[in-house]
C-alpha cells in the first residue's frame, strides 16, 4: 500500500514538472524559428520532436539494458499508436480546430505509413529484431531530417514572425525544458511500472500501454502548450517528427543493441493501429487542412479503442 501511495504521489509531481518543461520548450522553439528563419513545422518536426522523444529513446534503451526487450518493443509500437490520436484529438478539442498549413504533411504521412508497413512485414517474416534490421531503420532517420530541413525555410515573413530572443535564452529554454521532460517522464514511467508490478501485468503490455502512454505525455504536454499559445505548426511538426523518430532512430537503436524474437500475434494485434492513426492524419490533411472538433473526437475514440482492444488481447 505504501509503494502504491508513493507511486501515485510521484505521478502528480511528474505532471507538474511536465507542464513547466513544456512551456519552456514551446518558448524556445518559437524563438528558434524566428531567429533562424526556419518554419515552425520544421522546428517542431526536427528539434521539438527530438527533445520530446528522448523519453521513448532512453526508456527503450534502459529496458533493453535491464533485459526487457519486449517492453522496449511494446513502448515503440504503443508510442506510435497513441501519439497521433491523443495529441491531435486533445489539441483539436482545446484549440477549436487545428490548421494544417504545411503542404509536405501528406508526403510525410505516406512515408510513415510505408515505414510502418516495412516494420510489420519485416518482423512478420523474420520473427526477430536484430542489428541488421536496426541498421536499416536507423539509416532512414538522417534521410528524413535532411528532407525536412531542406524544405524548411520560411516561404513568407509571417511564417517566422515573432519576438527574436537571444540565442542564449533559446538554448536555456530548450535545455531546461528537455531536462524537465526527461526527469518528469522517468518519474512517471517508474511510478507506473511500480503500479503495474503490484497488479502483475506482463512486460509487453506494460511497454505497449503504461510505458508508452507515459512517454507520450511529454509530446501531449508540449503540443497542448503550443496549441494554446497559437503555435499550431509546432504541434503538427511535433506529431510528425516524434513518430518518425520513434520508427527510425528508437526502433533502430533497440535493434542495434539487442536481438530478440517477436510473435506474430503480438505484432498483428498491435502494429496495424500505427497505420490507422497515420492514415487518419493523412485523410484530415487531404480533406481540408483542418482538425475540427469532430475529427478530434474521432481521434480520441481511436486511441480508446486501441487501448481496449490491446488490453482485452493481453488479458484473454
Amino acid at each position: 500500500m505504501e509503494i502504491l501511495v508513493l507511486s501515485l504521489a510521484a505521478m502528480a509531481v511528474s505532471i507538474f514538472i511536465l507542464y513547466w518543461g513544456s512551456k519552456r520548450i514551446v518558448r524556445g522553439a518559437s524563438g528558434l524559428s524566428s531567429c533562424f528563419n526556419i518554419s515552425r513545422v520544421v522546428v517542431g518536426t526536427v528539434f521539438v520532436a527530438f527533445v520530446t522523444a528522448l523519453p521513448e529513446l532512453l526508456s527503450s534503451v534502459f529496458a533493453v539494458a535491464f533485459g526487457s526487450s519486449h517492453m522496449a518493443l511494446g513502448n515503440i509500437i504503443g508510442s506510435n499508436i497513441y501519439n497521433i490520436p491523443l495529441i491531435i484529438g486533445i489539441c483539436g478539442l482545446l484549440g477549436g480546430g487545428l490548421q494544417i498549413k504545411n503542404s509536405s504533411i501528406s508526403k510525410e504521412c505516406l512515408f510513415m505509413i510505408g515505414l510502418s508497413f516495412l516494420m510489420i512485414i519485416t518482423l512478420a517474416v523474420t520473427g526477430t529484431v536484430n542489428w541488421m534490421i536496426g541498421a536499416v531503420f536507423v539509416a532512414f532517420y538522417p534521410i528524413f531530417i535532411y528532407y525536412a530541413i531542406r524544405h524548411g525555410t520560411c516561404a513568407t515573413e509571417e511564417e517566422c514572425k515573432g519576438p527574436k530572443p537571444s540565442k542564449k535564452s533559446i538554448g536555456t529554454d530548450i535545455l531546461l525544458g528537455a531536462s524537465a521532460l526527461v526527469v518528469a517522464t522517468f518519474l512517471l514511467v517508474f511510478s507506473a511500472m511500480n503500479i503495474a508490478e503490484i497488479f502483475a501485468i506482463n512486460q509487453f503490455y506494460v511497454g505497449l500501454t503504461i510505458v508508452a502512454l507515459g512517454c507520450v505525455v511529454p509530446e501531449v504536454a508540449v503540443s497542448v502548450a503550443a496549441t494554446m499559445a497559437g503555435e499550431q505548426d509546432i504541434t503538427i511538426g511535433n506529431v510528425i517528427g516524434d513518430n518518425m523518430l520513434t520508427l527510425t532512430l528508437v526502433f533502430g537503436t533497440v535493434g542495434l543493441t539487442s536481438s530478440f524474437t517477436v510473435t506474430l500475434s503480438e505484432l498483428l494485434m498491435t502494429a496495424p493501429f500505427m497505420v490507422i492513426a497515420t492514415f487518419m492524419l493523412f485523410a484530415m490533411n487531404k480533406l481540408g487542412h483542418n482538425v475540427s472538433r469532430g475529427w478530434g473526437v474521432m481521434m480520441l475514440a481511436t486511441a480508446c479503442l486501441a487501448f481496449i482492444f490491446q488490453t482485452s488481447f493481453s488479458i484473454f
